[in-house]
């Protein structure tokens, strides 16, 4: 069997700079760095995105979906490879403890990003793909609160390239 991969988990709100973050850490990864992110996969891989949710199948689509790229993830690092998941974990309907138990054989690293809010509320305004607001409720509602749960902070006011090396460093 291989030897597991790493999983880092980069937990901020929307427009916090995640993506980016994530391009970035692929670049300078020492091996294959795969991406996850409950904006980049493809809703329509999932049944509820078919249907566009008319269809009740008894289940909560979106703890579902997370489910899947929870277990996705898992599956990656367990193969020997290398994940980074791009989301934003927040206090209802316990999707941290929900992730935790899904990679709980998995060395997953925790990160923090955080961006000043006046920052976020102006990126979320620029992006236009955004529901206002939906920034500060996500800062505001995000789990882990407390930044000693993390096990790497970045502050995405600095230059995204800069916090990869960040993360990056603390590998090392």
């Amino acid at each position: 069997m291989a030897e597991y991969g790493r999983i880092i988990v980069l937990n901020g709100p929307s427009s916090a700079g995640k993506t980016t973050l994530s391009r970035n850490l692929q670049k300078i990864w020492e091996r294959p760095l795969y991406y996850l992110s409950y904006d980049s996969v493809d809703w329509y891989m999932a049944p509820f995105g078919v249907t566009g949710y008319k269809r009740d199948y008894g289940i909560d689509a979106v703890r579902d979906f997370l489910a899947v790229m929870y277990e996705s993830a898992a599956a990656i690092c367990r193969s020997g490879r290398d994940v980074v998941i791009d989301n934003c974990l927040f206090d209802c309907e316990n999707v941290y403890e929900m992730s935790q138990e899904i990679m709980k054989d998995c060395p997953v690293t925790m990160v923090r990003v955080k961006l000043p809010m006046d920052e976020l509320e102006r990126r979320e305004i620029a992006r236009g793909d955004r529901t206002p607001g939906k920034a500060r409720w996500q800062e505001t509602h995000i789990t882990p609160k407390e930044d000693s749960a993390y096990d790497v902070i970045v502050d995405t006011s600095r230059d995204s390239m800069e916090c990869a090396e960040t993360i990056k460093k603390y590998f090392e």
